[in-house]
């Protein structure tokens, strides 16, 4: 009951501070870029919507701009009949020239492609025209999310899902925009406040260099909010609170407490202001009259006391972990280690690359035709359009050519797309006797773990293993994963270990597959007790140089490999050996076959 009571609380503060979104976007959309608001369509998200339209009430334009949308509808592009009819370059007027200091409305953000976000990004950049409201409605589990372009020009995100309609209420009010913002001119927002902004923002893991800006914009739109001129300490705390939220990737390391000072000496120092962040404000007149100074006494004594700027910075960190869970809090550190290694991984669905005939469609560009290409009609025929009047006078027959459109080798534009590879998992499992008598087992289901994350990517999965003098490639690049599982159960064990055979092998194998356009992910799963050579001779010393020579050819195919580690005890040769191959080293721990699958999905991911 009490956690109901509680997720009922939390919902209640996600909806208000979305309504207070809407007002601050409603009076500054310029200056704080916008929201990004993480929602399926909804009546939730449909009743925000509603109330921002209100809002505004005509004051600000709300243009919506799909997900489908290319550069011609954002920036013009040249209109075929009128061109052709006038016999002179006529262009279309695109959606960044008809908004002015307005709001653009982008549904299914997620889905934009890059080059008309780039843009729009760009636009807003150079004319600070207008701010974006950004739906995104992409899943947790999807390959599909907000660009990070988007998310570091919009000042908020919010998160609408699992909000119930009947407890959220817009509050049905004009603003007087025009009134709110002649007052936001008169606000300032103080350099110390915007240092110890910055300074607290470093220690949250936020590099963006705009958040000082958003937080100084939004903290005196909440004073215009407000109907004040004066900036107060609670702005402050809600700006950072609302900007800092969702951005923040670490916790600032606990500082020591200050020795403790004699508070008499501190308070026959300083002068405590008026109020809050009046510093600057200039000191009053003396006033000789014995009221006026019992006056200024009181005022003296009620005022609030000025703050450090390691005060205030202490005061924008709590505020801005205000709105964060505990197993989140407890999760960054685990979360700047995914970030780390996703910076290298091969995607969930494999790389993108460009395509030639199929895929999702690039702009077009000029180019020489092939029968490997195909050619964009009508963008050719725009980029001849504005010149058939002159060709027509060159060309040898006028009354032939008066019909047709006369295209040139210049003139033509060819077709790109861009398309993900197929991702191709690869177990390379020591089945040795070595490996037998000691983790085979734990081996196998290290492995079976990992191919239930491969169903779920919809990677397909290779087999190999190798014991005695031979690597065998027991199961070809499949989706089957019953297959997989069936193999791997009777897969038998015992003999000697080829280890550098089987590291040659899989690197050749993994290079086939990147020849095919695939991408490889290999998996190689051993003690590390290499004990055959590479030309099947015995000898503990050899096979083990014969391994590293083996893996430093490896190394040059630039693979993702996945090294782990099945001794009892992690090994410092088998260490070397990783390094030597450019693989991720991971040791199996005891009985805990799961850690491996968690490596193996920041490796993926």
């Amino acid at each position: 009951m009490a956690s109901l009571i509680e997720q009922s609380q939390q919902d209640q503060r996600r909806w208000l501070d979305a309504c207070l979104i809407a007002k601050m976007i409603a009076v500054d959309p310029t200056g704080l870029g916008g929201v990004w608001v993480k929602s399926q369509a909804g009546p939730v998200r449909d009743l925000w919507l509603k109330g921002l339209q209100q809002l505004i009430h005509n004051q600000v334009d709300l243009i919506k701009v799909p997900s489908n949308t290319d550069e011609g509808a954002l920036i013009g592009e040249l209109d075929l009949l009128k061109t052709l009819a006038q016999q002179k370059k006529v262009y279309t007027q695109g959606i960044l020239d008809q908004v002015h200091t307005g709001l653009l409305l982008l549904p299914m953000a997620e889905r934009i492609k890059s080059h008309a976000a780039a843009l729009l990004t760009q636009a807003y950049d150079l004319k600070s025209q207008f701010g974006m409201v950004a739906f995104d409605e992409s899943l947790a589990d999807e390959d599909q999310q907000l660009l990070p372009r988007f998310v570091e020009r919009l000042a908020f995100q919010m998160n609408l899902e699992s909000l119930s309609y009947r407890n959220c209420h817009f509050p049905l009010e004009q603003l007087d925009l025009l009134e709110i913002r002649n007052r936001l001119q008169h606000i300032e927002f103080p350099m110390e406040a915007l240092d110890a902004t910055m300074t607290a923002a470093q220690s949250l893991g936020i590099d963006s260099l705009r958040v000082g800006l958003f937080v100084a914009r939004a903290s005196r739109v909440l004073a215009a909010l407000r109907g004040s001129d004066m900036l107060e300490q609670a702005d402050i705390q809600t700006a950072t609170r609302l900007i800092f939220g969702h951005r923040i990737t670490r916790l600032p390391e606990s500082k020591e407490p200050p020795p403790e000072e004699d508070s008499s000496e501190e308070n026959a120092q300083e002068e405590p202001p008026a109020s809050f962040l009046e510093e600057n404000q200039p000191p009053p007149q003396e006033d000789t009259s014995s009221n006026s100074e019992e006056k200024n006494q009181e005022d003296s004594q009620n005022a609030p006391a000025p703050l450090r700027q390691e005060d205030l910075e202490e005061m924008i960190i709590e505020a801005s972990k205000a709105n964060l869970s505990q197993n989140l809090l407890d999760s960054f550190d685990q979360h700047q280690k995914i970030i780390k290694t996703n910076g290298n991984s091969q995607g969930k669905v494999g790389q993108l690359q460009k395509g030639l005939l199929s895929g999702q469609s690039l702009p077009s560009r000029k180019g020489r035709p092939s029968y490997k290409h195909k050619i964009d009609i009508l963008k050719t025929i725009q980029a001849a359009s504005p010149w058939q009047k002159i060709r027509r006078l060159e060309a040898p027959n006028a009354f032939t050519t008066s019909q047709r459109i006369i295209v040139k080798a210049d003139d033509i534009y060819l077709k790109q797309f861009v398309q993900r590879t197929t991702t191709v998992t690869v177990f390379v499992v020591d089945a040795s006797g070595s490996s037998a008598m000691e983790r085979l087992s734990e081996a196998k289901g290290a492995v079976e773990l990992l191919l239930a994350q491969c169903y779920i990517r919809r990677d397909q999965v290779a087999l190999m293993t190798f014991r005695g003098k031979q690597v065998e490639l027991i199961l070809p690049p499949t989706r089957s994963l019953v297959r997989a599982k069936r193999l791997l159960a009777g897969m038998p064990g015992g003999g000697g270990t080829p280890l550098a055979s089987a590291i040659r092998d899989c690197a050749a194998f993994g290079k086939k597959l990147k020849a095919k356009g695939q991408t490889p992910l290999i998996i190689l799963l051993t003690d590390g007790r290499a004990n055959v050579s590479i030309d099947g001779i015995g000898g503990r010393e050899a096979a083990f140089n014969d391994a590293l020579s083996s893996a430093k050819q490896a190394r040059l195919e630039q693979l993702q490999i996945l090294f782990i580690d099945t001794s009892l005890k992690p090994q410092e040769t088998n260490q070397q050996m990783a390094k030597d191959l450019g693989a991720q080293y991971l040791p199996l721990p005891q009985g805990k076959s799961a850690s491996v699958v968690q490596a193996a999905k920041m490796l993926m991911d």
